[in-house]
């Protein structure tokens, strides 16, 4: 915790803390509010759908990333999510049709595309390059709090006040976070004018994912997961409404369980890494999670739907921050926008695909298969790490002086 001494990253870790806290209360209330007012399956898929589209265009953004100042790339996506959380209270407060709440969760999550590539780039600028890991880890476990304080009250809050004030929250979240941005003065290097074009830069970036085949290994593994995993929330919903015969309260509890595990897992993180190799990191976490995931449908019981949950975000905690780890360590500065952007938008392009899949079979086969179904593409992920695929994680160390300036 020492590295919270460091002003510019106290900063930036409290605003984009606040910020989680807010968003997990929106991610909570949305699905809630959404069954409850239109009482459809169906419906829940549209919207989880909706929020899941835009993360395509990850794949692109990164570029843009890299062009532009990442402090100002990350002001200008709080505040327009500022604007269109609270349009969302708005609409959700005085009933408008269903139409107005999918709309704005499209460009909601659109205004967010940048945010993520942004924040991963800066933070080394922030706190220098040999404290990455524990920034990391710091950031795993911050945000995994936030979310579960968000889940836990979310759920007491949503019952007793409503959805609409929880996403008024929302946008109050994200001004508390474009404050803290103003504050922050980070050392970003000078970008020498160049005559590269968008999509030579865009290659660039691929060129460099596709030189380590572990690198694709471990974003066709997250791409097979994200499918599986992509109604896993709504499904989760539709769980705790139904079977468990849940209130918006026991949603908060089940899913604030998972960040409980979470939150110890990037406890643990600096530990494992120190004695487990990234490989078999990954796979036992992909194969645990997908195990847990698999078995929340084998019993109609909260407590054990809390046990399973408490157990799969351990595993999710350690599997993240290992890899949010890896990749500031061997991708060059100059080139970080457009890579975490492409490997994020690799890694979930199938997302939108899994919810429509997925959000439909929620419709016509019970809740318990759907979850075994989600848990075995987990596993069958995990397992792709036994394959002899060699650890070329050197092939992207090697440009590192050689990566290019745009």
């Amino acid at each position: 915790m020492a590295l919270l001494r460091n002003r510019q990253y106290a900063l930036l870790f409290s605003g984009q803390l606040i910020s989680m806290l807010g968003n997990s209360l929106f991610l909570i209330a949305l699905p809630w509010y959404v069954y409850l007012s239109t009482g459809s399956k169906a419906d829940l898929a549209i919207v989880g759908f909706a929020q899941s589209l835009p993360g395509v265009s990850a794949l692109f953004a990164g570029v843009f990333v890299d062009r532009w100042n990442k402090r100002k790339t990350l002001l200008g996506s709080d505040a327009i999510r500022f604007v269109l959380a609270l349009a969302v209270g708005i609409v959700a407060l005085f009933g408008w049709p269903f139409p107005w709440i999918v709309m704005l969760v499209l460009l909601l999550q659109f205004a967010g595309v940048c945010f993520g590539p942004a924040e991963i780039a800066l933070i080394p600028m922030v706190v220098g390059e040999e404290q990455v890991p524990a920034a990391m880890g710091i950031n795993q476990s911050g945000s995994a709090a936030a979310q579960l304080a968000g889940q836990v009250g979310g759920g007491a809050l949503l019952t007793v006040l409503g959805a609409p004030l929880l996403f008024f929250l929302d946008g109050a979240s994200f001004l508390v976070s474009v404050v803290s941005l103003l504050f922050i003065r980070a050392a970003e290097p000078p970008r020498r004018k160049t005559s590269t074009s968008f999509f030579a830069e865009w290659k660039e970036g691929l060129a460099l994912v596709v030189r380590s085949k572990l690198i694709i290994l471990v974003t066709a593994a997250a791409l097979v997961t994200n499918f599986g995993l992509a109604a896993f929330d709504i499904t989760l919903t539709a769980w705790v409404r139904g079977p468990l015969h849940g209130t918006a309260f026991w949603l908060g509890l089940v899913m604030g369980a998972f960040f409980v595990g979470v939150i110890g897992g990037g406890a643990l993180l600096g530990m494992v890494t120190k004695r487990v190799s990234l490989r078999v990191t990954l796979m036992a976490g992909l194969l645990v999670a997908g195990a847990c995931i698999g078995s929340v449908g084998a019993f109609a019981d909260a407590y054990w739907t809390i046990g399973v949950l408490l157990v799969c975000g351990l595993s999710i905690g350690i599997l993240n921050g290992s890899l949010g780890a890896m990749a500031v360590a061997v991708i060059p500065q100059q080139m970080r926008g457009r890579v975490f952007g492409l490997l994020g938008a690799l890694s979930t392009i199938a997302t939108p695909l899994g919810m429509a899949v997925f959000g439909g079979l929620m419709v016509y086969i019970p809740l318990a298969a759907l979850f075994a179904v989600m848990g075995s593409l987990s596993v069958l992920s995990g397992l792709s790490f036994l394959l002899p695929v060699k650890d070329d994680l050197a092939n992207l160390r090697s440009v590192e002086q050689n990566a290019s300036t745009p």
